[in-house]
């Protein structure tokens, strides 16, 4: 439970008018459960630290007279009223001043949903917040192409909350997040990463990359997902051009954000491989290589971890493996190469990229989530780490250490996978003598 009283009350009791603003407000009118307190105080930034001097306190918003005060596992964010202008990096405001006015603080904030505050039951809210709460409409405060101008993320902003809510765009903030797309470029890309992970993770997502593509904001971000707009595939197998089969992809996918985005790229490399074969068929060889570059490119660019790149170009490449009939064999090295969580991942992928086209058949997928389970319960060894010999047997054997020991066990995974050799240590010794040290 939320111990926003407590925190209000200590502020007030220390004699600054204080309130609770921000998306707090905004999810408890609508109902929807809210983790982030946004707290906004007549009190300076000094203050506050001496009035939270027993609580932990975390002063990196200093400067822009923001602290953050946890208490009880919630973050509490504490900023005194302020007035800003001027954002040369349109992000942040190259000057703040305090202020004593609430009115002036909310003056500031970014949509109408967002400048609503409560303070001791009573409700502030000077741009017609509530109202457009009703209406499920976003409104920018003031000139929304000055709060667009001023800092260029309220663009991802609005389509995420329009998104989340299933609001509209109010027609002049349409038009300000059009005329100001190209500023999306000047943003940390940390920050949009962060709102495009979020998007991402919506259950309307794939509204909201549609609305994304509609304010010219997708071809800033993911030029290569904004190409296959229009794009026939000129195939028999589909029925939608590139993008709208990639926007059914993503929605279908029931899995993590890792999956969601292999869903976004795993057939961005379809437009440079397109060809019509000689029954005017639309061909597309490598192109799970050609999208798994594009994504690498991409989303280091947005600053993605290694990792999950990695695990995202994963599924990308082998994601056409379906096509070929999964086998006992085929799902142990499937597993060798991606682990338990990546198959399953890689199911979901398929199961939606199958799923939006006008092939729908996903037996073999459904087979191979049953192999895998028969698989891992099976005695035979699911990674190197699992073979009754190892590098230092070989050493002891008399090999030396180099290449040919990895390649070695190699050959004997494969062997043991293939059920053509026991995984026991005297035997695949044995083996190895009679392979290497063959009697003259």
């Amino acid at each position: 439970m939320m111990d926003e009283k407590y925190i209000l009350g200590k502020l007030e009791k220390a004699g600054f008018e204080s309130y609770i603003v921000g998306g707090y407000v905004r999810d408890r009118i609508l109902g929807e459960k809210s983790y982030d307190v946004d707290i906004t105080t007549a009190a300076k930034p000094d203050q506050i630290l001496e009035i939270f001097k027993d609580f932990k306190t975390i002063e990196l918003g200093k400067k822009f007279g923001t602290i953050k005060v946890l208490y009880k596992d919630i973050e509490y964010e504490i900023t005194t009223f302020r007035k800003e202008s001027g954002y040369s990096d349109k992000r942040h405001p190259d000057r703040i001043e305090f202020t004593h006015d609430i009115k002036e603080d909310l003056k500031r904030r970014d949509f109408t949903i967002n400048a609503i505050a409560v303070r001791k039951g009573n409700v502030i809210d000077p741009f017609g917040g509530r109202k457009d709460l009703e209406e499920k409409i976003i409104r920018a405060v003031g000139n929304p192409q000055k709060r667009i101008k001023e800092d260029a993320l309220r663009s991802l902003r609005a389509v995420r909350f329009a998104a989340k809510f299933s609001f509209k765009l109010d027609h002049s903030l349409k038009e300000a997040i059009r005329d100001h797309a190209c500023d999306i470029k000047d943003i940390s890309k940390e920050r949009v990463r962060d709102e495009i992970n979020k998007i991402l993770l919506l259950d309307e997502r794939v509204f909201a990359m549609n609305l994304m593509e509609n304010l010219g904001l997708l071809a800033y971000i993911f030029p290569e997902i904004s190409q296959m707009k229009g794009f026939d595939q000129h195939s028999s197998f589909h029925d939608m051009d590139l993008f709208d089969h990639t926007m059914s992809v993503l929605g279908l996918i029931e899995g993590d954000l890792t999956t969601r985005l292999a869903g976004l790229f795993h057939d961005t490399g379809k437009i440079s491989t397109f060809f019509i074969d000689q029954r005017g068929e639309g061909r597309f060889f490598g192109h799970q290589n050609k999208s798994e570059e594009l994504l690498r490119k991409s989303l280091k660019n947005l600053s993605y971890p290694k990792k999950q790149i990695e695990d995202i170009a994963l599924l990308v490449r082998r994601h056409m493996d379906n096509t070929n009939t999964y086998t006992k064999k085929s799902i142990r090295k499937l597993l060798r190469r991606m682990g338990e969580e990546n198959i399953y991942r890689l199911f979901d992928l398929q199961r939606a990229d199958l799923l939006s086209t006008n092939h729908k058949d996903i037996s073999n997928i459904e087979n191979g989530k049953k192999l895998v389970k028969e698989v891992l319960e099976d005695s035979l060894p699911k990674s190197r780490r699992e073979l009754a010999i190892n590098g230092k047997d070989l050493i002891n054997m008399g090999f030396k250490q180099s290449k040919l020991i990895g390649q070695i066990l190699d050959q004997i995974e494969d062997l043991i996978i293939e059920e053509k050799l026991a995984n026991e240590k005297e035997q695949i010794k044995q083996y190895i003598k009679n392979k290497y040290f063959p009697i003259d």
